[in-house]
């Protein structure tokens, strides 16, 4: 992969397409970036602190739940024997209740191991104590006065060992993102860790003299660097572990230095700023010279100078799967910050589920446009909109935003992203379009 690779303005799919397969060329490959199936390639972590993360094995129940046989209800835990051989058990009373005296039964609460002997629990509310000692057992609801069988009572009440699972049976399978509910199983089975696929590391590098970082007062041209801030957070989201550098002057030097140790850790690399033509703008050359630019210019807006390629890793770094390959995938996104984030959905995103070994495609909803809408037809146009329901069919109403890749303010108050595909440049008020809504929008 070279710069002669270089491919100008292509369609986003296929710029995705194309860096792949440059990357392939130079013996990059995604299961070479993609943790390992084994646990040896894992990092095994509380289980309290692994939501979200990816399991490398099936996890297996060190014991049966419940260990031993225990009540599923409070009440009392008698031999069904006993219950159907006591007073009134065959002649009832016109209630239907029976009468057990004093010894035949043990008080218990719900999760309490049975008391030997004992294979039934009759709930409280049938109970009525008496004075002696004795016990009523009233009818259950709904049941009639006459005589019941022995066999509808043994075992009422009463959760068998291993009725939730066997010691043995697996929890959850391999690469399962964990759940809440997968981690109370896996704890519940005896495990206080559990190994999970390393995060993929990406590695965020923001760039440019003007720009300053979070709590800094800015001054003249100063730019407050809230890009990195925006991708670490996307990249937790993904399972990825972002790791963001300190701001990179425009000096072709001081960028290739960068690039270079960066890739030593990373498994992807993303470059804010600097990919356009502008004097300042040295990413697409320092890549050539560090690694290799398979695509410059992609058709789309906002973000279209983004560039894809790869640097080369230094000798003997990353002591991963990813040392076969000797080389990083890299991302220059544009700086304006709707760019960046269009550049990230579209390449990143897949990028991180493919080393994950995930699908992290987002279902698009439908809904209806609220106005006229014009786009360009020779790029791929990704639009801001708000969504609202107003009562008919249950298709919320878009509204697009107003236009600005610089504008920070429009990711906060849209909902969702319209992707309008190149070629379908008008639209009238009403139309139905498919959106994708922004990352932990509900």
């Amino acid at each position: 992969m070279n710069s002669g690779d270089e491919v100008s303005r292509a369609v986003p799919r296929v710029a995705y397409e194309r860096w792949l397969g440059a990357l392939a060329r130079a013996g990059w490959s995604v299961l070479l970036g993609r943790p390992g199936d084994d646990a040896a390639d894992g990092d095994p972590v509380p289980v309290g602190e692994a939501l979200g993360r990816v399991t490398t094995a099936p996890v297996v129940a060190r014991w049966p739940s419940p260990r031993t046989a225990c009540a599923a209800m409070d009440g009392i835990a008698v031999r069904a024997a006993d219950l159907a051989a006591a007073p009134g058990a065959r002649d009832r009373t016109d209630d239907g209740a029976v009468r057990l005296s004093a010894g035949v039964f043990e008080w218990i609460d719900t999760g309490d191991p049975m008391p030997a002997g004992k294979d039934t629990v009759v709930m409280r509310e049938r109970l009525l104590p008496q004075a002696d000692g004795s016990m009523i057992v009233v009818a259950r609801a709904g049941r009639g006065t006459g005589p019941e069988p022995r066999h509808a009572e043994h075992g009422r009440n009463v959760r068998t060992a291993g009725e939730d699972f066997a010691a043995g049976e697996i929890l959850v399978p391999a690469r399962r993102r964990l759940r809440p509910g997968d981690l109370s199983a896996v704890a519940a089975g005896g495990h206080v860790t559990v190994t999970v696929a390393r995060r993929p590391v990406v590695a965020i590098i923001p760039t440019g003299d003007e720009i300053r970082p979070v709590g800094a007062v800015p001054h003249g041209g100063d730019i407050i660097e809230t890009n990195s801030l925006m991708l670490a957070a996307r990249c937790r989201q993904l399972g990825a572990a972002p790791a963001v550098s300190a701001v990179v002057p425009d000096d072709p030097d001081a960028l290739a230095a960068e690039l270079r140790r960066a890739s030593a850790q990373a498994d992807l690399v993303l470059v804010i700023a600097g990919s356009s033509r502008g004097r300042d703008d040295h990413v697409a050359a320092v890549l050539a010279q560090v690694g290799g630019v398979a695509v410059a210019g992609v058709a789309i807006r906002p973000g279209h100078p983004a560039l894809l390629g790869h640097v080369k890793r230094p000798p003997a770094s990353h002591p991963r799967a990813t040392d076969q390959a000797g080389i990083a995938p890299v991302i220059g996104l544009p700086g304006y910050p709707l760019a960046t984030a269009v550049i990230f959905e579209l390449f990143a995103a897949p990028m991180v589920g493919a080393l994950t070994g995930q699908d992290l495609s987002r279902q698009r909803v439908r809904a209806r446009l609220d106005r006229d809408w014009a786009s360009p037809a020779d790029v791929e146009d990704w639009v801001l909109v708000t969504l609202a329901h107003d009562g008919e069919g249950g298709v919320p109403v878009a509204t697009p935003a107003r236009r600005g890749a610089g504008s920070i303010s429009l990711l906060a108050r849209a909902d969702a992203w319209w992707p309008v595909p190149a070629g379908q440049g008008a639209f009238r008020a009403g139309t139905g379009i498919d959106v994708l809504p922004l990352p932990g929008t509900s």
